[in-house]
């Protein structure tokens, strides 16, 4: 298995190295993007309101994996394609100093530690080939779809043939109905080592997947990966 406290500073996975960490160890994912960067410097985003909450949960899920990274049943993961970059990089494009600035500079000053991160960027437009395998070359039952459209869950359980059940999010603040969302995805979890949760919920998303890991249900935080890709802009 590949080690995650073997480096003298922090190191981001490539894409296809955190696919295998998520594929071949069953490691949940969460990621972290501007998004979470921003709750953490005390900001709303356009898709949930700031919460002393909120930010205290996104702490603990970032200090809890710097503490034993080879422990934790989840991989972190940052956004390597702007934290693994020469600062002059940022320079050159006004999206990328709008969006990543900040993010970069706060991930630089707290949590540039002795480990490894995975890359959020795996489910970036154009990754499909990589990320599917995650529930391609596993024997999974069912999944568990959680999004705020159903449609993407019945495309999903058309194209792959894998028993999909779905859990609806609210589109924006998700955050302040958590606990239902979760109570909701528990009641659908019969066998934990058949069962892959999927999560499209903003930084709710790192919530509930952190609380599965704890009970050993495998979660990944996919983001928008079916209604809108993320792109890397380059």
């Amino acid at each position: 298995m590949l080690s995650l406290n073997c480096c003298k500073k922090a190191h981001i996975l490539s894409i296809n190295e955190t696919c295998i960490m998520a594929k071949e160890y069953r490691k949940s994912i969460i990621r972290l993007g501007d998004g979470e960067f921003n709750l953490l410097n005390n900001r709303d985003i356009h898709y949930q309101k700031f919460s002393e909450d909120l930010k205290n949960i996104l702490k603990i899920i970032i200090d809890e994996y710097i503490s034993n990274p080879d422990n934790a049943n989840y991989l972190l993961c940052m956004p390597g394609e702007f934290f693994n970059c020469n600062g002059l990089k940022l320079l050159k494009r006004r999206v990328y100093i709008s969006s990543w600035a900040f993010s970069r500079y706060f991930f630089k000053k707290n949590y540039d530690k002795d480990i490894i991160y995975g890359n959020s960027f795996l489910f970036a437009s154009g990754n499909k080939k990589i990320y599917e395998q995650i529930w391609l070359e596993n024997k999974i039952d069912k999944v568990v779809f959680v999004h705020n459209k159903i449609e993407y869950a019945k495309e999903f359980e058309e194209e792959y043939g894998i028993k999909t059940e779905y859990v609806l999010v609210p589109p924006k603040n998700a955050y302040e109905v958590k606990e239902d969302i979760l109570k909701n995805i528990k009641t659908l979890i019969n066998n934990k080592e058949k069962i892959l949760v999927l999560i499209s919920a903003g930084p709710c998303a790192k919530y509930l997947v952190y609380k599965l890991a704890l009970e050993k249900v495998w979660a990944i935080d996919t983001g928008h990966c079916w209604d809108n890709p993320l792109n890397l802009r380059k």
